[in-house]
């Protein structure tokens, strides 16, 4: 769940992100067809960039085990992690992702609703065919004039004015620049974004765009445009047809009456769209990320190389390919997260740190040998066992006592849960696989 709330807000600030550029630099342009373009790229590209991670290999050569704990914990992770364990299920977390997943569901009721009422009307008055395939349906009831995939819905007092050829033209341009297939598209953004207000001032765009398209291949007809502007403000105030549907509504009059009059955008405005660019490059190096190999640079002074010839198996401390956990870093964090728990008694007397656990990953991946090597705080400073003073009073003696058996307790929970992995990926020395001494950190934070 934490994962797709964190990929949900990535989607959510690149679609900011671009948005705020189309606004700032097409919103203005009569390149409609580039501006729609644009709108559903780089809806595409926010749901897409937040998978992309660009992952980068640094190679650094060592000659011998490193000493200091932080070191320690980079070679047990590859890439300079560590394995955090706190709460396993913070309230927060449960409780934001309900929320989220119930907008989710009642946002895609709303619009399957919308759907089986689109269906109910598409179903009902007169059908005709026109010559060029379309569906048109003629129906009593005072709707203002629609289209939804192949298909023209108006109403019969509609097609039986002199206005009913201008309002086909205008549907069919809907119908042949598939607008219905972006409606949908970006009514399905807006239940997975149902949060993000710019999804829906981008719906709202998206759906102007769509006139503004209309509007120019009726106007290339050689229309009045009087006529025609005349026309919409008087259709537009017939009962509006779902979400889902292309039809004619007085929200964005004044923007198309506007549009209709403006001058045509110079060709080079095009280029302007080329903000995609920087902005795609600028959301891979955020979240490209640096992995460690830590390669032998000779072989190890308490390894003799007649050991590997004469088959004693001895543990590498380090080693040319070092082990792994079954699909790296990111899934040992995960079940770390996920079987961690933390000590009532350590929860209790307020005990944290971060406990190193050590290790062999022996050649076919199986983990033995496994124990705590040191208890450090955040500072990097030892934890030892608390002692007892003769002047302490039974409240002190019962508090440090309870301390030492928080402090046990994190040290068991670090060793139970490494006992729980599965096989790791063994590690390698000149091809070969050998038996490799591992460290990992566990931290204990209170949240």
């Amino acid at each position: 769940m934490t994962d797709f709330l964190i990929y949900d807000l990535k989607v959510s600030v690149l679609i900011a992100v671009c948005y705020m550029f189309y606004r700032l630099l097409l919103e203005r342009d009569t390149l409609h067809r580039l501006s729609r373009v644009v709108l559903l790229t780089s809806i595409a590209l926010s749901l897409v960039l937040p998978l992309c991670i660009i992952t980068l290999h640094q190679t650094v050569m060592v000659e011998a085990l490193p000493t200091n704990s932080s070191d320690l914990s980079q070679l047990g992770t590859s890439t300079g992690h560590e394995v955090a364990a706190g709460q396993a299920s913070p309230i927060w977390g449960t409780l934001v992702g309900a929320i989220l997943l119930a907008g989710i569901a009642i946002r895609l009721l709303f619009l399957a609703h919308s759907y089986w009422k689109l269906r109910q009307l598409l179903s009902v008055g007169e059908h005709q065919q026109l010559a060029d395939g379309t569906q048109l349906r003629i129906v009593d009831a005072p709707v203002a004039p629609f289209s939804w995939w192949n298909t023209i819905v108006v109403s019969r007092q509609d097609y039986l004015s002199s206005a009913s050829a201008l309002l086909l033209i205008h549907e069919r341009s809907h119908l042949r620049l598939h607008h219905s297939r972006d409606v949908v598209f970006v009514e399905l953004i807006t239940a997975l974004q149902w949060f993000n207000p710019v999804v829906w001032l981008l719906s709202r765009d998206l759906r102007t765009i769509h006139e503004y398209e209309a509007d120019e291949a009726v106007l290339s007809q050689g229309t009045d445009m009087v006529q025609y502007v005349s026309l919409l403000a008087q259709k537009a105030t017939g009962i509006q047809a779902c979400v889902l549907a292309n039809g004619i509504n007085t929200s964005n009059l004044k923007k198309r009456i506007i549009m209709m009059t403006k001058r045509k955008s110079k060709k080079w405005a095009w280029m302007k769209a080329l903000y995609i660019l920087p902005v795609t490059a600028l959301s891979l190096t955020i979240t490209a990320r640096t992995v460690t190999d830590y390669r032998a640079a000779t072989t190890p002074s308490n390894v003799p190389v007649e050991a590997l010839d004469q088959n004693e198996d001895p543990v590498f401390d380090v080693c040319e390919e070092v082990p792994q956990f079954p699909g790296g870093v990111g899934k040992m964090m995960e079940f770390m997260m996920k079987n961690v728990k933390y000590p009532k008694v350590a929860e209790e007397y307020g005990v944290t740190g971060r406990i190193l656990v050590q290790f062999i990953v022996e050649k076919d991946g199986n983990l033995t040998n496994i124990k705590t090597i040191k208890a450090e705080d955040d500072r990097g400073n030892e934890i030892t066992v608390i002692g007892t003073k003769p002047d302490m009073t039974d409240e002190q003696k019962k508090n440090v006592d309870g301390q030492n058996r928080g402090l046990q307790a994190l040290k068991d929970e670090g060793v139970r849960v490494v006992k729980l992995m599965p096989k790791w990926e063994p590690g390698k020395q000149r091809g070969q696989n050998v038996r490799v001494r591992f460290t990992i950190p566990v931290i204990f934070r209170l949240q």
